[in-house]
């Protein structure tokens, strides 16, 4: 036992020799090991989505656009679009200057943090959106807003039946909430919301298992409602009741126009919002892959924003840049939902209110009638409807939102 004692010590020290110095060695390893530029950065960046729309495209004949709607310099962007360009070419890709099977066009955007590269894949057939994250931006933080927001919300009804979108009209005494197969008609009466009548709807399809539609953009008079492949309408002069047919026509959002928009890229949005700034208008549009683009003129986004929900709607408050807008969380339908305000100004959005709770997960944001200079009260105020986790039922909100400073 005492042999064994004796010849482990001397080993048991050449062992912590040893660590100490692999310790020394690593540090040195550390200390003095080159950094990566950020330019080298953007530039494997630019490569690594240039091999995510080679993945696309293969060995197609491109024409190749590249757009700087960002803060980078001209040297920066340069050595992006460079990189870009040479890693297609190493794979073979050929660029023409017309006529080519497939048009790229490659756009650098940013939001408060990052660098985003957008590629637009134009093909006769059909388009295509890849984006990806290319560098951070360098700069001083977006200064604090001169003013906050507080937002209220005000129950007006709630039924068992899905609401997949609700109208007020224009005395404030009469809401209509659009259903799988009806309309749901309420009117203000002892100073609460009562039920006034259903009426069904003739439609031809199935309902959807994730059920949407909307009111028309136009007056409640009109009586257009817009489902999944049909649109129903009613005739307020024959009376002859409701009739719906099919239609091609995309559910309309309400207070916004995405007329500069092909209607193959329109079929990935969910959600859309106008706000004017600088006097000029501008769309936010959430699609499906969860991210939210800003959009000034033309069909290529200015920048783009995460980590908001799927909802979104526009009011005008006065305060900042003058039009805000209220997007809703991340979370699914299985947990409450909540819901805050957003400025944009230059480009960046920037939180200005906290959030406010709901019971459940929102299945409805949007404007409570069309957006005209006539209708005051559609332009500050907007409409939820949230599923109430506790109770199951759908729960109708007007919102409104106040500015202070």
């Amino acid at each position: 036992m005492c042999a064994k004692q004796n010849l482990s010590q001397p080993l048991s020290h050449g062992i912590g020799i040893f660590r100490q110095l692999l310790r020394f060695a690593l540090f040195f390893v550390f200390l003095f090991a080159p950094r990566v530029a950020n330019a080298d950065t953007l530039e494997e960046s630019a490569r690594l989505l240039a091999r995510k729309v080679w993945a696309s495209i293969h060995g197609s004949s491109v024409t190749l656009e590249f757009r700087n709607l960002s803060s980078l310099r001209s040297a920066e962007f340069a050595s992006v679009s460079t990189a870009f360009r040479e890693e297609l070419q190493r794979r073979g890709v050929k660029f023409v200057d017309a006529h080519a099977a497939v048009n790229l066009v490659v756009s650098v955007t940013q939001n408060p943090t990052e660098y985003l590269g957008v590629v637009q894949i134009q093909r006769k057939e059909n388009s295509e959106t890849i984006l990806d994250t290319i560098g951070f931006v360098k700069g001083p933080a977006p200064p604090e807003p001169s003013f906050h927001i507080a937002l209220h919300k005000e129950l007006l009804f709630s039924q068992d039946s899905p609401i997949l979108d609700f109208v007020l009209d224009k005395d404030s005494k009469h809401a209509y909430a659009l259903g799988v197969q009806e309309i749901s008609s309420y009117e203000w009466r002892g100073e609460q919301w009562m039920p006034s009548g259903v009426e069904h709807l003739p439609t031809h399809r199935p309902p959807e298992r994730a059920a949407r539609g909307s009111f028309s953009d136009v007056d409640v008079d009109s009586h257009a409602v817009y489902l999944p492949g049909e649109l129903c309408r009613i005739s307020p002069v024959d009376a002859k009741g409701w009739s719906c047919e099919g239609s091609n026509a995309f559910i309309t959002l309400k207070g916004a126009s995405l007329a500069g928009m092909g209607s193959q890229e329109m079929e990935s949005w969910i959600s859309a919002a106008q706000i004017e700034t600088d006097g000029k208008t501008k769309s936010v549009v959430i699609g499906q892959d969860g991210l939210a683009r800003l959009y000034e003129e033309g069909p290529v986004p200015v920048a783009v924003f995460s980590n908001w929900g799927s909802q979104i709607v526009s009011v005008y408050s006065g305060c900042g840049s003058g039009w805000q807008l209220l997007v809703t969380g991340k979370g699914d339908w299985t947990t409450a939902d909540a819901i805050q305000a957003m400025d944009i100004e230059e480009r960046r959005a920037q939180s200005i209110s906290a959030a406010m709770e709901f019971p459940g997960p929102i299945t409805v944001l949007n404007t409570p009638g069309p957006r005209t200079l006539e209708n005051a009260v559609a332009n500050t105020t907007a409409i939820a409807v949230d599923r109430n986790l506790q109770t199951g039922r759908y729960e109708a909100y007007q919102l409104s939102i106040s500015c202070s400073r």
